[in-house]
Order: structure tokens, then sequence, then C-alpha cells
């Protein structure tokens, strides 16, 4: 039983009795929501950035790299479970160590996500380029090729994304259209994936290299591919197997986002089988997802011809095969089309690349709001991020902020082409990484508290020391290693002063709204350090 003097101190602590959020979530919801968040927008990275690790076994990477992608989601589900809360990996962090390293870590992860929200809302427009450019070219149509042109410009690409933005922001609006919005949107997309799937398996390397030369009419074009990017710089490595880790940096970013369900775990039901399906059984069908895309698409179209186009791709290599159908870029589903003529499959792998990065829109603004929301309650952010709609049962203000922080974020990426040099695969990488080194501490530093959330079926020890102990070291290790192999990748980490100056501003701004908010809240006559000594109200 609750007495009264624990109400009015919890309630003094904190903004109010209850979030005034419903739980209406559902576990199928939320894998169906992970799976878009991890993979929208990643099977065209995955064909592009090939060449950053030419020639390795990927299968194999991918599953050196599920290894501690799964203890990091085993430690999210943690989280999750023990915190149910909004914004709850980022309660855990705050609580599990000191709440500045909580809130300036998830600071950075949060600016890493908003700046996502633009970014891919901004690259939505490109499936449309893709889509039309593809159609044009194959039915020789200048009217589909002029349409691929709008999708392409700067004024297709913004009006595009922002329409991306809006949309999804006002789906957020309404919580239960949008979860079974998110559900069949998932339910489309593995099916549409399937249909990839067994499609890409009849295709052969020496029929396409076929196709390619027909349609382009260049003699051998496969083969001039490759031995174009071989004369600019490309070079394969001498054994797959064991230059697998080259591919662990790549890999990594394309597993990361899982953490995002714990942020909406104060509105799921059944929080446990949720936590459990929307990520640690999400991870399990990214992974083989990501192992059948890749390998699949490499047994059709050959691993040297796919690793040769991006290369050229990315690096500006003029090539003529390349310049002829530079408008489809890396987007393979047009390989499919002039290899098979089948225009009904064309589209339908078009949908199921671009239906996971629109759907992903509205659970990312979901989370956004959610972490604002977690940090009202704590007093770092203003109250009114709190507020909730009474019919609603949302945050309305947060979440037309983050629409609006999305549609800058278009803006941005349109217009000021410096924002495209914050590449936020080291913020995943330093926050994750932060968040594994608390949890390992936390039974020691937190003892009570982590005793009294933690649930006893995952505070078990082996050789006396608790397993979150053991995975959280391991996988902090993992990350710091992945971030040292990294630290000066030309894609995903390149040293130079707007990179480091960028993520300067980003950790330092978190630095400054914590100090800020530390010092109002000590005005208020309330102690911070109490806020951070239990967990937030339902």
């Amino acid at each position: 039983m609750i007495h009264m003097g624990e109400v009015d101190k919890k309630t003094k602590v904190f903004l109010r009795e209850s979030s005034g959020l419903v739980r209406e979530v559902s576990p199928w919801s939320s894998m169906m929501a992970t799976f878009a968040l991890v993979t929208g927008g990643v099977p065209i990275l995955i064909i592009s950035w090939l060449w950053l690790a030419p020639g390795i076994n990927w299968p194999l990477s991918y599953v050196i790299t599920l290894v501690p992608t799964l203890s990091m989601a085993f430690l999210f589900y943690v989280a999750g479970v023990s915190m149910p809360r909004s914004g709850g990996d980022y309660v855990f962090n705050s609580r599990a160590l000191h709440p500045a390293v909580g809130f300036i870590n998830y600071f950075g992860l949060f600016i890493a996500f908003a700046l996502s929200l633009g970014l891919y809302s901004y690259l939505g427009a490109r499936w449309f380029a893709y889509l039309f450019s593809g159609l044009g070219m194959y039915y020789g149509s200048s009217s589909l090729l002029s349409l691929g042109d709008f999708f392409s410009s700067t004024v297709g690409s913004v009006v595009t994304g922002v329409a991306i933005v809006v949309i999804g922001a006002l789906i957020s609006f309404y919580t239960k259209a949008l979860w079974k919005f998110v559900l069949l949107s998932g339910v489309i997309s593995l099916v549409t994936t399937v249909a990839m799937f067994a499609l890409l398996t009849t295709i052969h390397p020496t029929q396409f290299a076929s196709s390619l030369s027909s349609f382009t009419g260049i003699h051998n074009a496969y083969h001039e591919v490759i031995a174009n990017a071989e004369g600019n710089g490309l070079s394969f490595v001498p054994n797959p197997v064991l230059s697998a880790f080259l591919g662990i940096p790549v890999i990594w970013y394309f597993y990361t986002w899982y953490n995002l369900p714990a942020s909406w775990s104060g509105e799921m039901k059944s929080v446990k089988k949720n936590v459990l399906y929307s990520v640690i059984l999400a991870i399990l069908l990214i992974g083989a997802y990501y192992v059948l895309f890749t390998q699949l698409n490499i047994d059709a179209f050959g691993e040297k011809f796919l690793t040769s186009w991006g290369y050229i791709s990315c690096n500006g290599v003029s090539d003529p095969v390349y310049s002829s159908l530079s408008s489809i870029s890396t987007f393979t589903p047009f390989f499919v089309l002039i290899t098979t003529g089948n225009v009904a499959m064309y589209l339908v792998m078009f949908i199921a690349f671009w239906l996971p990065n629109f759907y992903s829109n509205p659970p990312l603004v979901i989370s956004l709001t959610r972490y604002m929301f977690a940090w009202s309650f704590d007093r770092i952010f203003p109250e009114w991020f709190a507020d909730v709609n009474s019919k609603l049962h949302v945050p309305v203000k947060s979440t037309a902020l983050v629409a609006l922080l999305g549609v800058a974020g278009v803006l941005m990426y349109a217009f000021v082409p410096f924002i495209s040099i914050v590449d936020v695969t080291v913020i995943f990488e330093v926050s994750y990484a932060v968040f594994a080194f608390s949890i390992a501490l936390m039974p020691f530093l937190r003892k009570s508290l982590y005793e009294g959330t933690v649930p006893a079926s995952v505070r078990r020890k082996f050789l006396g020391i608790p397993a979150v102990t053991w995975l959280g070291f391991l996988t902090f290790g993992f990350l710091v290693y992945a971030l040292a192999i990294t630290w000066g990748n030309p894609v995903l980490l390149p040293i130079n002063f707007p990179t480091i100056a960028s993520l300067a501003a980003i950790y330092g701004l978190g630095v400054l709204i914590y100090v800020g908010s530390y010092v109002s809240t000590k005005k208020k006559g309330i102690e911070p350090q109490l806020i951070f000594k239990e967990i937030p109200p339902e």
C-alpha cells in the first residue's frame, strides 16, 4: 500500500501522479515497427556500401555482428521490462549510473534520430525517382523520365520529404490507428519481401550480364563495370573469411534503432512479451532478412559487379555503363526488371523497399516525443513537453514540435550540404556503448534500485557476477573495437574539423541543457537527485 506522504513526495518530485498515456500497443505492432525502423532505407545502402569491405564473406560478417547485437538487444530488453515508461531506455540509463550520463547520452541519440527523421524523409523522394526513372528507361517514356527527374530534384525531394514528415506526424496523433497502420504495413512489407526473394532465386549473373549489354547497347557491359572500378582503385580482399570483420562498422549501423521500442514501453500491452518480440525476436528476423537480401542479390547479379557498381556510384568514377543508368543508382529492382521483363514484380519490389522507409516515420515520431516526455517528467525539459491531450492520449505539443524538427531536417539536407557531414553512425556506437557500460555497473553502484526494478528472472549470476554485467562489459568492449575500426572510414566517420565540431556541439549542448535544468530545479526547491532515485509514475 502506498501512503499519502509517499504520493505527495512523488507528486512533488515529478510533474504529476500519472503520465496520462494508455497501454494500447500490441506485441506484433511493436515488432513490425522495429522491422521498419531498423531496415527502412537500408537495402539500397547494403548494395551501395559493399565496396567498403569488398569481397568479404558478408553472411559470415552479418552473423558475427549479430552476436554482440543480440547481447545489446538483451540489455535493452532488461531496460524495457524493468522500467516500462515513456523513454524507458533513457529512464533506465539515467538511473543506472548517473542522471547526467543518461541525459547527455540520450540527448546525442535524440539528435541522431531527429536528423535521421529529416534525412530518410528527404530520401523518401529518391525511391520515387528510381521507380519512375526505371519505368521511363524500360518503356522509353519521356513522361515517366520527367517524373523521375522531378522526384530527384531539390524541389521534388523537399516537397515529398515534407509530405512524408507531415503524414507521419498526423498518423502519430491517433495512436490506435497508428499501431494498426504499422501492423498492416509490416505484413505487406514481409509478403512483398518474400516475393522479391523468390524472384531473385531465379536470376543468374550470366543472364543478367546478357540483359545489361542488350539494354545499354554496350558490348560486355557487365565486365566493363568491374574492370573500370578495379582500374580506378577498387581491390578485393584476398581472404573473404578472415576479412569478415571489416564489415562490422556498416553492419552494426544496419542493425541499430532496435532500442526504440523501449521508448514506448509505457504504452505496451503485455510488456515482457512485447519487449521480447519487438527487440529480441525482431533482431533475429532482421538478421535473417539482411543475410538473405545480401546473398540473394550477390547470387543474382554477382558480387564483383555489385561491389564495383556501388564503388562507381559512391566515388564518382566515370563509367559509360553506369552513366547510362545513373538515374537508378544502386536500385537493384531495375536490374530485375531488365532481366525478367516483369513489371508487376518491379512494383512489388518497390513496395518492399519503400514501404518500411515510409511507415517507420510514425513510430520514430512517437519515440522522439516519448524521450522529450521523459525529460519533462524528470524536470530537465519544460513541463509542457509532457502535456497529454485527454481525448487523444498523446503529447500533442511535443508531436507538433517533432514534426517541425523533421521538416527543418528535410530543409537542412536540401539546402545546407554541411549537415550531410554529420554522420550519425558514431553517435549510435557511442550511445549504445555508454548504455552497456552503465548497465554493467548498475548492480554495484545502484544495487537497491537494480534489485527493486530488474525482474529476478534476468538478475541471474555467473561466477558470482550478474549476467548483465558480463554482457554489458563484453558489449562495451565490442563497441569500442567497432568505433576504432570505424574511425577514419571515408563514409561512416571521416575525420575532419566539421565531423569533430558537430559531435562536440551535439554533446556540448546536452551538457548545457542538463546543467541549466539542474540549477533551475534546485531554485524551485526540488532536489534533482531525488528524481533519479525512483522511476516516474505510470
